[in-house]
Parts: structure tokens; C-alpha cells; sequence
């Protein structure tokens, strides 16, 4: 019944890493040297997953005791966790689902004790996955309400992708495709916002809502998106499935049976393809839908008998009304109106469940849209520390012009009264000092102009005016020194 096998795989190999599916020695070593812890974690959680799934029944409970080994010796951080998650996916393989579910709860638990949010999101992941299995399909919704609050608390938007198409899975699972749809719409968003875009993502969710688009009728939409891979650049994971799955859906919807059928039929043998009880109630509805009656009847029992459909009603009440037409159809009324019975049963307690899913989906909605005022809220937080440095900068900034200004002002201020001293200094020196010794010069000069005797007289006054010149010199070098000053 697992529409997407892929998707528990996906959770776990986020890392391209390989890891060696023999535990002892070499894996084990590998794995604790990489410093990483969410990394690390990663590959223990791979590392565990791929060789418990690979191990055979009967070695299943030595395996498990030498990976619990491995993990007390080489994991001491996250042991207790692995542990539980180790005896989990043991627990899983045996087909005990409620001690499996026992298991994950406490890794769960764990992990919390530990605060180790990455790890109680993987955990989540896996929960959410096997109820959905199980057909618990409250509590896989609840897991993965849960799980993408701890996504958008790590600020891991690989992880809020991988939960958006999980979340998705449940609504498409319970006949909420356009709720599907939608978180489909949200992971392409974030796909494309934060990366460049994976194919591997992008292939899956052209698949799925090439699936709800089925389900909808509506041709165009799955055509288009049939395309879409067809043209896909990446040969990933499943891409051959998905390609041949959609081209008989648009047979179907186009009410080409003969052609559907056609294609189940060869895809049934074919390795490559995934083939799983949803392409045989496809199966079974394109040969009724093609006057095939018996061979409808014939794949709808065998369906009713799986194990796998005792919890899902979802699909069960559709197989009951199928009965109940062919039943009908041949005028075996009796019979018709027993498998219409057990049809509506089924539709009732599917019902039921669809409303708590839908109570659920609107706290998811309510969780959604708290986050995103408690991301607004942050923002504004940020800008409005932002612009408070600012103020502060340009407060700063401010401050130092005006200390600055200050600063030149009385610079000047003090260089101008330095002036004015100068000045005045300059002024008594060439009022005293140097017309002193001018005066003396111009009267000597004066005295030997007006003399008879001049040359007598010159003698007489040639040391004075020596002198006299010798002051003033030393009187216009003083005044220059003090300019220069």
C-alpha cells in the first residue's frame, strides 16, 4: 500500500555519504569520524535502516545486538536514541507494528531529554510514516504537525520540504486532494526559493500531483505535468514508475481502457516498475470500466484479502462499491446491496476520520500562520535593532562633527587672539625698538648735514651710526622671527 517508500529513504539519505552495510569495524568508525553531528546522525540512521532491512530473518536479532554494540562504542552522544530507533526498525521487520511504535516513542523521548531537535524531527518522520501505514491516520497527521514544527525550529527548509510532501501524502490518502495540492504548492516554493532547485524533489512532486489531478479529473493538469517528466533532466529515483503510472492515468481519464490496461499489464512484470495494489485497483476499475466484469471481480477480492488494507476504509469502501455494481450489473441484488452495505460502512468510518484529519489540518494551518507572524515578528525585531544602531551611528556621528567644530572653532578662535598678541608684540616692538633706532640714525644723519666741518663730524659719529644700524638690524631680525613663529 506505500505510495512512497521513497520518501522514508529520503528522510534518512540527505547526505550522499555511502555507508558500508557491514556494521562491524570499518562503517562504524567512518561514521564517528564526521564532525557534523546532524550528519552523523544521518548516517547512523541509515547506517541501521539499510542493514536491518538487509539482514535475514534469522540473523535479525544477532544484527541487532551487534549495531547496539557498535552504537555504545562509537555513538555516545545520541546511543540511547539509536538504540530505541535500532530495536524500532527490528521490531518493524518482525511485523509487530505496536512494539515497533513503542520503540520509535521512546527514541523519541530520548532524543528530547537531550534537546537534539534534529533527531526527534527524524524520529517524528518515521512515526508519522508508519501510522500512516498503519492506517492511524490522526496520529501520522499529528507526527507530522509535530515534525514541521521542529523543521521550521531548525531553520532546515530540506526538511520542511520533505514534510510538506509527506503532509501532503496523508491528504491525498484521505481523498483531501486539493489540500494536497496545496502543500505540494508550498514544497515547489520552498524547493525553488532556497536552492537551486533538486530534480529528485521536483519529480516527485510532478508525480503526486499528477496523482491528485487523477483523482480530480483533470486531464490537462495531469498532462501537463506528465510532461514535466517525461522531460525530466535527472533520471532519479522511481522516474520510470512515475512516467508509466501517469501515462495509463491519462488513458484512463481519456476512457481509453483497452490502452490502460494494456500498460499495467506490462508494467506488472517489469522490474523496473514499482508495481503495488493501487495500480491493481486500477486495475481492476479499467477492466470494469471496459466491460470485463470477471477479471474486475476476480483482482477486487484478492485486494479485500491483503493484510495491508484491514486499517485503510479509504480504499475498501471503494472496492465494496465496485462489488456492489458488478453485483448490481448482473442482477444479483442481493449481493449488490450487501457489498453496498459494507461500501457505506467503510465511507462512514472513513468519514470519521476525514473530519479529525480536517480538525487536524486546521491546527496545522493555525501552527503555520503563527510562525509566520512569529517570522514577521522576528524581522521587525531585526529591523528594529537595525535601525536602532543607526540612530545611534548617526548619533555618533554627530557627536563627533560637532566635537570636531568645536574644536576648529576654538582653534581659531585661540589662533586668533595669538594673532591680535603678535600683533600688538609686533606693533611695540617697531614703535620702540626699531623707530628708536631709526630716530638715532635720521638725527645723526640730520646733525651731519647741518655741521661745517663734516668730515670731522663724520668720524666723530660713524660709531654710533654703526650701532645704531647694528640695533636696528637685530630689531627688523627679531620682528621677522616673531612673524615666522
Amino acid at each position: 500500500m506505500s505510495r512512497k517508500i521513497w520518501f522514508l529513504l529520503l528522510c534518512l539519505l540527505l547526505t550522499s555519504f555511502k555507508v558500508q552495510s557491514n556494521v562491524k569495524g570499518l562503517a562504524s568508525e567512518t561514521i564517528s569520524l564526521i564532525k557534523d553531528k546532524n550528519a552523523r546522525d544521518d548516517q547512523w540512521l541509515n547506517f541501521i535502516f539499510k542493514t536491518l532491512q538487509n539482514t535475514r530473518f534469522k540473523a535479525l536479532s544477532a544484527k541487532k545486538a551487534t549495531i547496539q554494540a557498535a552504537l555504545q562504542k562509537y555513538c555516545p552522544d545520541s546511543k540511547e536514541a539509536l538504540t530505541y530507533f535500532t530495536e524500532n526498525v527490528y521490531q518493524a521487520r518482525l511485523k509487530h507494528p505496536k512494539e515497533s511504535e513503542i520503540a520509535l516513542t521512546n527514541a523519541i523521548h530520548e532524543a528530547d531529554k537531550t534537546d537534539d531537535d534534529y533527531l526527534v524531527f527524524k524520529f517524528l518522520n518515521f512515526l508519522a510514516y508508519s501510522q500512516t501505514e498503519e492506517g492511524d491516520v490522526i496520529g501520522a497527521v499529528s507526527s507530522y504537525r509535530m515534525a514541521k514544527k521542529y523543521a521550521i525550529k531548525l531553520k532546515d527548509i530540506r526538511s520542511e520540504i520533505v514534510t510538506d510532501i509527506n503532509v501532503s501524502d496523508v491528504f491525498y490518502k484521505n481523498e483531501f486532494y486539493k489540500q494536497s495540492l496545496f502543500y505540494l504548492e508550498q514544497a515547489t516554493r520552498l524547493n525553488y526559493k532556497y536552492s537551486p532547485a533538486d530534480q529528485r524533489i521536483n519529480n516527485v512532486i510532478y508525480y503526486n500531483k499528477c496523482e491528485s489531478f487523477f483523482k480530480l479529473n483533470q486531464p490537462d493538469s495531469l498532462k501537463l505535468y506528465n510532461a514535466k517528466l517525461k522531460n525530466s533532466p535527472a533520471n532519479t529515483n522511481k522516474l520510470f514508475t512515475y512516467q508509466n503510472r501517469t501515462d495509463y492515468y491519462l488513458y484512463l481519464l481519456n476512457h481509453d481502457y483497452t490502452h490502460a490496461i494494456g500498460i499495467i499489464r506490462a508494467m506488472q512484470p517489469d522490474k523496473r516498475f514499482e508495481f503495488n495494489d493501487r495500480d491493481l485497483q486500477n486495475l481492476s476499475d479499467a477492466y470494469f470500466m471496459n466491460g470485463q466484469a470477471d477479471s474486475a471481480e476476480l483482482i477486487t477480492d484478492r485486494l479485500l484479502t491483503e493484510p495491508s488494507l484491514a486499517n485503510h476504509p479509504e480504499i475498501k469502501y471503494h472496492l465494496y462499491n465496485l462489488l456492489g455494481k458488478i453485483a448490481e450489473q448482473r442482477g444479483n441484488y442481493k449481493t449488490a446491496a450487501i457489498n453496498f452495505k459494507l461500501s457505506l460502512q467503510q465511507s462512514q468510518d472513513n468519514m470519521n476520520r476525514i473530519t479529525q484529519v480536517n480538525d487536524i489540518s486546521s491546527l496545522i494551518k493555525v501552527d503555520e500562520l503563527e510562525n509566520y507572524y512569529l517570522q514577521k515578528d522576528e524581522i521587525y525585531q531585526r529591523e528594529r535593532a537595525a535601525l536602532i544602531l543607526a540612530i545611534i551611528f548617526a548619533l555618533l556621528i554627530v557627536l563627533v562633527i560637532t566635537v570636531f567644530y568645536r574644536t576648529v572653532k576654538q582653534k581659531r578662535h585661540y589662533e586668533k587672539l595669538l594673532f591680535t598678541a603678535k600683533k600688538q608684540e609686533l606693533a611695540f616692538i617697531n614703535s620702540h625698538d626699531v623707530r628708536k633706532h631709526l630716530a638715532n640714525i635720521m638725527g645723526l644723519v640730520d646733525v651731519l648735514g647741518k655741521c661745517k666741518n663734516k668730515e670731522k663730524e663724520f668720524d666723530r659719529a660713524k660709531q654710533y651710526l654703526y650701532d645704531s644700524s647694528q640695533n636696528l638690524d637685530r630689531a627688523i631680525k627679531n620682528i621677522a622671527e616673531k612673524i615666522d613663529s
